[in-house]
């Protein structure tokens, strides 16, 4: 199966299983790639507006590199450094913090476990998917931010029905409330729009098998 198809099969599986607990290890993945983009803006003194804008950047800049990647001969190396740049960022977080997630600790360890095996074991089509999950998760936490927190801020039934805004920490669009006199979602709309121009040109160039 080429990187390409595999593109939509993620992808929509990763919309449905986004709010559940199944997901953790992507959601803290995406997490740290907005805040890094959050980082460097309070550094340079951005404000809120800023640092919304520079985490969808920098989210959309590492996602087309991750297309790029997965169909070259690095794909099958993407979940390793993944998985293990994600369970350092977490350990450094902890240390500075003083304070240690168990929930979180304990889901990138299992995600570390599962992809050590994977290469143990050499199943390189099963890494080549776990690439795939890697890079889509951030498109769909940036679909979540963007488009359903907005939507779910709406109204409590459609709160209680967007379960897929659950464990979200990614706040984008909550600055431009109100900016030009457009609500909160319109802002999302128009930005996951741009978002997908570049995301859905990568992802149906046709890659290797």
């Amino acid at each position: 199966m080429r990187s390409n198809e595999r593109a939509g099969i993620v992808s929509v599986i990763m919309l449905f299983l986004w709010g559940t607990l199944l997901t953790e290890p992507f959601h803290i993945f995406a997490d740290y790639i907005a805040g890094s983009g959050r980082l460097a803006a309070k550094g340079l003194g951005g404000g809120d507006t800023a640092c919304a804008i520079t985490s969808y950047a920098v989210l959309l800049l590492v996602i087309v590199i991750l297309q790029k990647l997965i169909t070259t001969k690095a794909e099958t190396y993407i979940p390793c450094a993944v998985a293990i740049a994600s369970a350092a960022a977490f350990s450094f977080r902890s240390l500075t913090d003083g304070h240690v997630d168990l929930k979180k600790g304990i889901a990138l360890a299992v995600s570390v476990a599962v992809v050590m095996l994977f290469y143990i074991v050499k199943a390189e089509k099963a890494l080549k998917w776990a690439a795939a999950v890697y890079t889509y998760s951030i498109s769909t936490a940036m679909l979540t931010s963007l488009v359903f927190v907005p939507l779910s801020k709406m109204n409590k039934t459609l709160d209680k029905i967007l379960y897929i805004t659950r464990y979200n920490g990614i706040h984008l669009t909550g600055p431009f409330a109100g900016l030009a006199g457009l609500p909160e979602l319109v802002w999302g709309l128009f930005f996951a729009i741009v978002a997908s121009f570049p995301i859905v040109f990568f992802a149906t160039q046709k890659g290797k098998d």
